[in-house]
Parts: structure tokens; sequence; C-alpha cells
């Protein structure tokens, strides 16, 4: 069984933090983590240029404004909050 420091090393190479692995774009970096998950826009930005080689923030710009691949959501906990509590859920009856 691999020990913590182990673990570790291998979670951050695989969310291409560790080890060498840089993408080349924004694009690439999303397609190999999947998602990036943030408090605010400038955050995800940086999440995805850490994860790059040379990535700027006008690449990220582009990659928004032209990438199929590319979806900007801003989820929010509140619905869920809601539902939980029953209170202001439209769908409940």
């Amino acid at each position: 069984m691999p020990d913590h420091e182990c673990l570790r090393r291998l979670r951050a190479c695989a969310q291409a933090l560790a080890g060498g692995a840089r993408e080349a774009s924004a694009e690439a970096v999303v397609r190999r983590v999947f998602a990036i998950q943030a408090q605010d826009a400038t955050a995800a930005d940086l999440g995805i240029r850490v994860r790059g080689r040379d990535i700027t923030a006008q690449a990220i710009r582009t990659a928004h404004a032209t990438s199929r691949g590319f979806v900007p959501a801003f989820l929010s906990r509140c619905r869920r909050s809601a539902r939980q509590t029953g209170a202001m859920d439209p769908h409940r009856s």
C-alpha cells in the first residue's frame, strides 16, 4: 500500500500540478483535469495557468470565447440548501 507522500505525489501528477506535466493550451488543461474548481473567475484562470506551460490570461479569454469544449459554469449551493430544508423549492408540492 502506498504511503501518504506517494499518494500526494500521484494526486498532484494526475491533476497536472507536479511531475513535469504541463499542457500547452488552456483547452488541453481542461481536457486533462476535466474541471477547475474555484471561487471566482480569476482563481479559475490561475488554476488553468498553473497547470500549463506559458498560458497567458489572453489565451484563456480566447479559449472562453472560441472553444466549444471550454465552458465556464458558476454553480451555487443555494439550491441544494433550499432543497434540504424544503424552503423556497419551486418543485416541492
